[in-house]
């Protein structure tokens, strides 16, 4: 799981820097990431924190699942793919 901070939420309180200093950071006007990509055991203290923050300031995305199929894939439906043959 990946997390970032909102600049323009974010009101520098240091809740987050000061909780989990190897992992965030107070910049000149708010609080920043040190790294975006969580360790399983921080997402629960992330969590946690994220959920303390007084302007909820924090994004989470999960990581990106890479595509199993290589090349082009069709997306659209194509009836002539599934008209019967004349006799």
């Amino acid at each position: 799981m990946n997390v970032k901070i909102d600049p323009f939420k974010c009101v520098g309180c240091g809740l987050c820097a000061e909780t989990l200093p190897e992992l965030f950071f107070m910049g000149p006007f708010h609080a920043q990431v040190r790294r975006g990509t969580l360790t399983h055991h921080e997402e629960p203290l992330v969590a946690q924190i994220a959920e303390d923050c007084p302007s909820e300031a924090f994004l989470f995305e999960e990581d990106a699942v890479p595509s199993l199929t290589r090349g082009t894939v069709r997306n659209s439906y194509d009836e002539s793919d599934h008209n019967e043959k004349e006799g």
